[in-house]
């Protein structure tokens, strides 16, 4: 009799990959535009969210009656491998460096967690929807920019 045992394993494996980028907003009326990223993370995991200036902003001084700085809302959701998909949406002010005040804040040590579920090449859908000011204010003519830095980990 001949007995063959074979073992082996399966590393943990986690990413997001821009799928599709935002489009160009019109700003100047409230909307939204939306992105698409691959989630690709063969065990549990965690999403954090880092915007890099807290608004869609300007290097345009502002003046009276004007601001340079249009904040929005961030919206990610990631379907899962089971059960009903993570999500959760973050004023772009509580993306900004140490804060924690919402899931995918990027001090939020939780995250927005997938509940230990995976999410194997699924798409993820982001929103970023704003509001322009109403008058007096107006937003001061120029280009408007922000970055918005998604980072994945596995957890345990």
């Amino acid at each position: 009799m001949l007995t063959v045992t074979a073992t082996g394993t399966i590393g943990t494996r986690c990413s997001i990959a821009v799928a599709s980028p935002f489009s160009s907003p019109d700003l100047s009326s409230s909307g939204s535009v939306g992105a698409t990223a691959t989630v690709n993370c063969n065990t549990g995991f965690k999403v954090n969210a880092t915007s890099a200036n807290g608004a869609i902003k300007s290097a345009t001084p502002a003046t009276t009656n004007f601001t340079n700085t249009l904040p929005y809302d961030f919206t990610l959701a990631v379907p899962l491998e089971s059960g009903a998909p993570m999500n959760a949406t973050c004023a772009s002010s509580a993306l900004v460096a140490g804060q924690s005040t919402c899931a995918l804040s990027p001090a939020n040590g939780t995250g927005l967690s997938s509940s230990g579920r995976a999410s194997i090449n699924k798409t993820a859908t982001l929103t970023l929807a704003y509001t322009v000011p109403t008058l007096p204010t107006h937003l001061i003519a120029g280009s408007y920019s922000d970055t918005i830095t998604l980072t994945v980990a596995t957890v345990p």
